[in-house]
């Protein structure tokens, strides 16, 4: 089942109606991509991150370039200076996930992809249908202030399996802080929210066909993306599996001094990244 009941607490309109859907099986990362990881794509890559146009002068990649072309150096430091390594890579724009999907694609020979929204949620409850996938009420989790300090409720649970506000210092941090889901994935729920292959829109579950809905994949068009899971930076109401959240490219790019802008990556969003599909197809292999 996707989407949140009304009643369910901090719930947005665009979690719902709730709908049922049916997915076709695939894979899904442990965790999102790596700093280590996005570094081996950047490495390959970036040396064909800008073509030269029809004119001879030089021009940042477009898509349809035949060689994968892959980001030009980033302006200012992308990890904030809080590492890199094995911490989520962020910084990168939602065309720079993209490609690396396609790159990861043509090294591997298998078919890598950002996952559907659906998938996503389907991969951060884990089998639940409660606000998260451990258990927890997010009232009780997310009170401040005076409150909290009066506050008798655990969260040592919360704490075990998210980085988000309250345990996160302020910044990203690397898996072995959290527990796995009951799928055996980690911080689906925060540490960096997380780009989806879906484009945005407040209504989107409402139209699709009655019914079960077999592998939705959004509108068919749109501004900007979906994005899933709650970050390093937000309270636990940010946290459930049926939040939703999507780009803001203008706002995300608004200090970038280049002209034109960069497609590789974001000037002003250092709380988002991405973890890799690979569908289960011909090119997968036996298990």
């Amino acid at each position: 089942m996707m989407g949140s009941p009304e009643d369910e607490p901090f719930r947005k309109d665009d979690e719902g109606p709730v709908r049922e859907v049916e997915l076709s099986p695939f894979f899904m990362a442990e965790a999102e991509v790596s700093w280590d990881e996005y570094l081996a794509f950047y490495a390959q890559t970036a040396s064909e991150g800008r073509s030269t146009d029809t004119e001879g002068t030089r021009s940042e990649a477009s898509s349809d370039t035949d060689a994968i072309s892959g980001a030009t150096p980033p302006y200012g430091q992308p990890d904030q200076g809080w590492g890199m390594g094995q911490r989520p890579a962020i910084s990168f724009s939602y065309h720079a996930a993209e490609t690396y999907c396609k790159w990861l694609s043509s090294v591997t020979g298998k078919s890598y992809r950002l996952p559907t929204e659906a998938e996503w949620e389907y991969a951060c409850r884990a089998g639940t249908t409660t606000p998260y996938s451990f258990r927890g009420d997010p009232e009780k989790f997310q009170k401040t202030g005076f409150k909290a300090k009066l506050s008798k409720d655990d969260t040592t649970v919360i704490n075990s399996y998210v980085i988000y506000k309250a345990n996160s210092s302020g910044k990203t941090q690397t898996t072995e802080m959290v527990k796995y889901n009951p799928f055996g994935l980690k911080n689906m729920a925060g540490n960096v929210a997380e780009f989806c292959l879906d484009w945005y829109h407040p209504a989107a579950y409402s139209q699709y066909p009655a019914g079960i809905v077999k592998d939705p994949r959004g509108p068919e068009s749109g501004e900007e993306h979906v994005i899933r899971g709650g970050s390093y930076r937000d309270p636990a109401g940010s946290l459930r599996s049926a939040a939703r959240g999507y780009t803001r490219t203008e706002e995300w790019l608004k200090t970038d001094p280049q002209i034109p802008k960069s497609i590789w990556w974001y000037s002003d969003c250092y709380y988002v990244g991405f973890r890799v599909v690979c569908e289960f197809d011909d090119k997968t292999g036996k298990l």
